[in-house]
């Protein structure tokens, strides 16, 4: 329903989800909330004793991250694509300081 622009309930009642997205990337909110997941909950489940590899894996994600929404643009408002980058490279900054 999304990609073919026909709105039905369903897409009404989750617009602000995918509102600000392209309409081809209309899902990229998961993927969003999967870094977040990662950041906040996988990289915790690695023992305290490897404190180092947490960060090489956060510092991975974020990197990782960084690229593809500097490559894929998801958002319809060059503003936003830009806050996203420039966030996302703050963030991967703070790994890099704490390294």
């Amino acid at each position: 329903p999304l990609q073919a622009k026909s709105p039905n309930a369903l897409t009404r009642a989750t617009a602000f989800l995918h509102r600000e997205y392209e309409k081809t990337w209309y899902w990229w909110e998961a993927v969003e909330l999967a870094r977040k997941l990662v950041l906040t909950g996988f990289v915790l489940l690695i023992p305290e004793k490897n404190a180092f590899l947490r960060l090489v894996v956060a510092t991975l994600v974020c990197s990782c991250y960084a690229v593809a929404i500097a490559v894929v643009r998801p958002y319809k408002r060059v503003e936003d694509n830009f806050l996203a980058v420039a966030t996302s490279l703050a963030l991967l900054l703070l790994f890099l300081g704490t390294n």
